[in-house]
């Protein structure tokens, strides 16, 4: 539990609380309108995300296989949060109508089969909504060396073409993008909302890449 809060609080620094920022409110685009909707946050972690969903009044499901990751997470969020395995989730099919699952594909040995669990369990014409990461952007330029050691050796980032892919099997996807920073720089607090202004030019270079899915109806 203690590398679950020293994971938690980089969302504190600096360059956490503005990725953060600009993740949370592209994935609260997303979702859309959660009020009133039953929401799941599949690899939750430490329960940022979801505890903005569930702020938007979303009654949320967080799962993750990690214990310490929620513990965490369970001291922030209402909802239940369930220990478990995003390739074989604890859930009945088309419970949630909307599910969430941020920088977790990158980690799964099969991320179809990931995906496909995050279609069973929610509903026809429910959405999917997964936040990716981006090595060929601006950040991973900048931050290639880190991208090769520690958590992130293991990781195995999806290209656009593969998302859509993967996303295509399950209904209907659009794919954007988001932070377009490539690290804290001076003046962030005003060059990076006129960099987000203007990402949506060039979405392929944002270091955050979002796939909304739509459920097909049946």
């Amino acid at each position: 539990m203690v590398a679950a809060w020293a994971y938690d609080r980089w969302f504190d620094e600096p360059w956490g609380r503005y990725a953060f920022a600009v993740e949370a409110r592209a994935i609260r685009r997303a979702a859309g309108v959660v009020s009133d909707t039953r929401v799941f946050d599949a690899g939750c972690g430490t329960g940022r995300f979801a505890s903005i969903l569930e702020a938007e009044g979303g009654a949320v499901i967080a799962l993750d296989h990690d214990p310490g990751m929620l513990a965490v997470a369970s001291s922030r969020l209402a909802g239940p949060c369930l220990l478990g395995d995003v390739a074989q989730l604890p859930l009945r099919s088309s419970l949630v109508d909307v599910a969430v699952a941020v920088t977790v594909l990158e980690f799964v040995s099969e991320p179809a089969v990931a995906l496909g669990e995050l279609a069973r369990v929610t509903r026809p014409g429910g959405r999917i909504v997964v936040g990716a990461l981006n090595p060929n952007s601006p950040w991973g330029l900048a931050h290639r060396r880190r991208l090769r050691s520690g958590t992130w050796c293991s990781a195995r980032f999806l290209t656009r073409r593969q998302l859509r892919a993967l996303g295509a099997a399950h209904g209907r996807v659009r794919l954007s993008g988001a932070l377009y920073a490539p690290s804290v720089l001076p003046g962030l607090g005003w060059l990076g909302p006129a960099l987000e202004a203007f990402g949506h030019l060039a979405p392929a270079i944002g270091a955050f890449q979002i796939l909304v899915i739509e459920r097909r109806s049946p």
